[in-house]
């Protein structure tokens, strides 16, 4: 096989994969990508997905604990605007 059989730009995939997440896949993607690359990782994983440190971060915590269970959810309940009241 040729180098250009597979000559594709990764950067440009892993954005277009990472922008159809849901907010919390967002989170756990970036997580295992800043831990990937090490020292500054949280930096240049927030820098390429335009995202804040402190996302980055949440997401290498959720990923190192164990509370990883799926769940049908993606938000918190009660967010969200409220119901108008009946009077």
């Amino acid at each position: 096989m040729k180098k250009s059989d597979f000559d594709f730009d990764v950067e440009k995939y892993s954005l277009l994969f990472f922008n159809r997440l849901s907010e919390k896949d967002k989170r756990l993607y970036a997580g295992i990508e800043s831990m990937r690359l090490g020292y500054h990782g949280v930096g240049e994983v927030a820098k390429r997905f335009a995202i804040h440190k402190h996302t980055v971060r949440r997401g290498q915590r959720e990923l190192l604990s164990e509370d990883l269970l799926p769940t049908d959810q993606v938000r918190r309940s009660g967010g969200g605007r409220k119901k108008k009241s009946r009077r």
